[in-house]
């Protein structure tokens, strides 16, 4: 094994540049869009619905979904977008 001497200056350069290029790639992760899925289980939880009446809405064209073999993902934004689809404003005016 090799050891290798260099001055105090150029390593806290070295180090600073590896910290720079490390925060550049996290910004650059965090710009990259974010997908949260959830399982058929995961959803009919948060919907508070039976799994069949995901399936329903899935025939009735209602919930987008992706499927790999036998298992039924949504995407938590297409949840949302639906639930929005079908909000209903308030009848009374807040006080």
């Amino acid at each position: 094994m090799q050891l290798i001497a260099i001055q105090t200056e150029a390593y806290d350069q070295l180090q600073q540049n590896t910290f720079a290029y490390m925060r550049k790639l996290m910004e650059e992760e965090r710009k990259k869009p974010f997908i949260e899925w959830l399982d058929n289980n995961e959803a009919a939880e948060l919907l508070k619905v039976t799994k069949r009446t995901l399936q329903n809405w899935r025939d009735e064209g209602l919930i987008g979904f992706s499927q790999m073999g036998s298992k039924i993902y949504y995407n938590r934004e297409e949840i949302d977008r639906m639930l929005l689809r079908h909000h209903n404003k308030p009848f009374r005016a807040a006080a």
